[in-house]
């Protein structure tokens, strides 16, 4: 067995593809949808963490309790919205890398071996649009994702900024 993995992700599609990939590659898994069915005690090699939760769970919550019960846990943090603040929010919790989904699951392994592929970068400039989801995403983050607080310190109405989110979906 190479390792065994927590797949937090409420995609049910994306965790029994990324499940069924990482058995047969020899690896044992959990899947769970919530951070509350998370059982953190278990130790954990590895970890594939969803930024952001049906029900308005915040993925990043769940790395400091998987750190502390399993200090050698590898997290990689999935995000379809894909930001450089939660980027790097998420490796200050403890996460070794940030991928934006679609992923594959050789680049999620890889990423979890620390040997993550190298694509050929392309510079362009971010739209108006991109610059704005960065920054709500910045602030989501520093509000652990708790929207009235967010909407309040942007100075929107909390559907107004249920609005925005779901654009981004």
């Amino acid at each position: 067995m190479k390792g065994h993995v927590l797949i937090l992700e409420d995609d049910i599609g994306l965790s029994k593809s990324l499940s069924r990939e990482f058995t047969d590659h020899g690896y044992s898994v959990d899947c769970c949808e919530t951070i509350s069915q998370v059982e953190v005690s278990r130790p954990f090699d590895f970890a594939v963490i969803d930024l952001r939760l049906s029900g308005g769970g915040f993925g990043l919550n769940v790395i400091e309790p998987l750190r502390t019960n399993s200090p050698n846990c590898r997290i990689v943090v999935l995000s379809g919205y894909g930001s450089i603040s939660t980027a790097v929010e998420a490796v200050k919790r403890g996460a070794i890398d940030y991928l934006t989904k679609p992923a594959s699951f050789r680049e999620i392994e890889s990423a979890l071996l620390g040997k993550k592929l190298v694509s050929d970068p392309e510079f362009r400039t971010q739209s108006l649009s991109e610059v704005e989801h960065d920054h709500i995403d910045f602030v989501l983050t520093k509000n652990e994702g708790n929207i009235s607080r967010t909407a309040r310190e942007l100075g929107l109405h909390r559907q107004s900024l249920q609005r925005k989110l779901k654009k981004y979906t």
